[in-house]
């Protein structure tokens, strides 16, 4: 256990909890089963909803809070130190991005036995935990090389949400499927839904017309297909925590 050592593992099922911080000297893996979750590595910004993993290490300034709109989410995690997690990222088993849950598996009950065993005093029972903490790690970079038959729609979805497309009859008629199969298929492939994801895009596409121009508020509001610009700053405010113009004050954080 030289390579690895397990230092805690935590279960809140209600976490309103807020993190922001670089890690340092150890790692952790982390399990969302159901809630609403921010989170931000740097300058990436991801938006989850149900069963997801992420991982925070040393690197990137990682952030992550309950995303607005929700009361609190179910959170596992498990931190860990040792030079196995470079091995790890050097055979790119280590996930540098969020990734929801394979299904297949009560990920709950696994997370819960893979804790007790990695802080154990037991070396068999750490080396058992060590083992499911890697074959986690196998599933997951299998399920992100796996081929997908359903790229070629999503990416086409993908497009129209950031053109500014909200005709989600339209985008599921061009998809070749019903409205609610589109919804459907869309959340589960990305983890959030069809119309958040778009208001996602839009804000996204918003904070940089703020930073990178000088058209007013009412001309971007415009430019995103927005009627009413008290409306856009109220949504605007909603997924960034400050309207445009103290976003536009300050800049990207």
């Amino acid at each position: 256990m030289d390579d690895l050592s397990f230092i805690v593992a935590t279960h809140v099922p209600h976490a309103t909890h807020s993190v922001a911080k670089h890690l340092v000297g150890y790692a952790t893996i982390q399990y969302m089963e159901y809630g609403s979750l921010l989170l931000r590595y740097d300058d990436r910004h991801y938006s989850m909803e149900g069963k997801w993993f992420w991982t925070a290490y040393p690197g990137p300034y990682t952030v992550f809070h309950r995303a607005d709109g929700s009361r609190s989410w179910n959170h596992r995690h498990l931190a860990f130190q040792g030079p196995l997690v470079s091995q790890w990222m050097s055979d790119g088993l280590w996930p540098t991005e969020p990734q929801p849950a394979p299904e297949g598996k009560e990920w709950s009950a696994y997370f819960d036995e893979m804790a007790r065993l990695a802080l154990t005093p037991s070396r068999w029972g750490r080396l058992r935990g060590l083992n499911m903490l890697e074959g986690l790690l196998l599933e997951l970079a299998e399920a992100r090389q796996a081929p997908d038959a359903s790229d070629s729609w999503l990416a086409g979805v993908l497009t129209d949400l950031r053109s500014g497309g909200m005709d989600y009859q339209a985008i599921a008629d061009r998809s070749g499927v019903s409205l609610s199969t589109l919804r459907r298929r869309f959340i589960q492939a990305t983890g959030t839904p069809l119309h958040k994801h778009a208001l996602l895009a839009k804000t996204a596409k918003a904070r940089t017309l703020l930073v990178e121009t000088e058209l007013p508020v009412k001309a971007i509001a415009d430019s995103l297909g927005y009627q009413n610009v008290y409306f856009f700053s109220r949504q605007f405010k909603r997924f960034t925590g400050v309207s445009p113009a103290t976003y536009r004050g300050r800049g990207p954080e």
